[in-house]
């Protein structure tokens, strides 16, 4: 036998190869800990994948997967298989249980291949394991173990990715609804003013008042577009909640002549970055409606947390209250707190309060920093563990 026709290496390195006591607990420790990382980095699978060729030495680890690319070098692992008809994965005989694919086997390959565990939303996935060894029966249960928790983790990036499309969607119709009700109108009615002047050029005495008004309107526009562009780009910026918070009060304050005052006894870990950006956009909200509608002279903003772990948020102003003209004109942005709220699974309440005066309330229950842990370390146990 010729030494090119020798496929992998020299029996000695596959023994030392088979033989490292390190390699199972490690991996095991690295599905256990796959699931989480999932959900804060959109590349924990490649990096799996990465941690785990580093752990088994000349081995490699292909994931397929519809509609994910995890690079050239991942697609070049099933290139050899796409023109052969009788591979397990692509002739619908693949099954979560490893099996070893003959047709690579015959052209010298030993490669195990499995279903990744699907869900009724998750089409079917192909985990393959190619080394210079036959597999063991440990390797193929590690395999199989591998294969559970990839599909947890291709649910869990699946499931991000949806929440991340209905957010920007829910973020793309408050703007535009926003941007319908208050700057599409009053550019509306700029329209109609400039028509009233160029209608009455013959009639000087008649037109400081309207350019006065024209003037007027185009402030309140620059304004509100203003408001709407830092809405927009708001992000907490490395800051924490309270900085925040504080930051906003300071811009508010600079704009009017209204007396903020803001009261926050809420604990700095107490919510998550992603409630906190929510939070921050409907406190915001609520103080430029205050701003802008209200009429008042003094604003107090407080924050709590109650001892069965629910967040209070109180934005109460002494100004006109909620009669029916007022509602009129901040209907959008009463609309954009409620639909903020909600997508904070938070209770939102907005009241007239006596003798004049408006209070926004909003409280949301605030789970346990131990839950998702627990969540987590129940299901993968047994797997980290073996």
């Amino acid at each position: 036998m010729s030494l090119t026709a020798r496929v992998g290496p020299p029996a000695w390195r596959r023994w030392l190869l088979r033989t490292r006591p390190d390699q199972g607990p490690a991996i095991r420790r690295l599905l256990g800990e796959l699931p989480l990382q999932q959900m804060h980095t959109d590349d924990a699978l490649l990096r799996f994948m990465d941690h785990f060729e580093a752990l088994m030495p000349g081995c490699k680890l292909g994931l397929s997967l519809p509609g994910e690319d995890f690079g050239p070098a991942r697609r070049g692992l099933f290139t050899a298989c796409e023109q052969v008809p009788d591979c397990p994965w692509r002739d619908g005989r693949l099954s979560e249980r490893p099996q070893v694919c003959g047709a690579c086997l015959r052209r010298g390959q030993c490669r195990v291949v499995c279903a990744v565990a699907n869900s009724p939303s998750l089409a079917m996935g192909v985990l393959s394991f190619d080394s210079p060894y036959p597999a063991s029966g440990d390797l193929r249960q590690l395999l199989e173990d591998s294969a559970r928790i990839v599909g947890i983790s291709v649910q869990l990036l699946r499931y991000k990715r949806e929440q991340q499309r209905k957010e920007a969607t829910s973020q793309h119709g408050v703007l535009a609804r926003e941007l319908h009700d208050s700057v599409a109108q009053q550019l509306g009615y700029l329209s109609f003013q400039t028509s009233l002047i160029q209608g009455r050029l013959d009639q000087p005495e008649h037109l400081t008042p309207l350019v006065a008004e024209l003037r007027g309107g185009l402030s309140q526009l620059q304004r509100q577009v203003r408001e709407l562009i830092t809405s927009a780009r708001l992000t907490m910026d490395g800051r924490s909640l309270r900085q925040a918070l504080a930051d906003s009060v300071a811009e508010f304050s600079r704009r009017c002549i209204i007396v903020f005052e803001l009261d926050n006894r809420l604990a700095d870990d107490a919510l998550s970055p992603p409630v906190e950006l929510q939070l921050l956009q409907i406190i915001r909200e609520a103080l430029a409606n205050v701003v802008r509608h209200s009429h008042a002279r003094h604003v107090r903003l407080e924050l709590r947390q109650t001892q069965e772990g629910e967040l209070s948020v109180s934005v109460e102003d002494d100004g006109i209250g909620l009669g029916p003209a007022s509602l009129e004109d901040n209907h959008y942005g009463l609309a954009i707190i409620r639909e903020r709220a909600a997508s904070i699974g938070a209770h939102l309440s907005i009241e007239t309060i006596r003798p004049h005066g408006t209070r926004v309330q909003l409280n949301l229950n605030l789970p346990s920093t131990e839950q998702p842990q627990r969540r987590f370390d129940a299901q993968y146990e047994l797997i980290a563990d073996r």
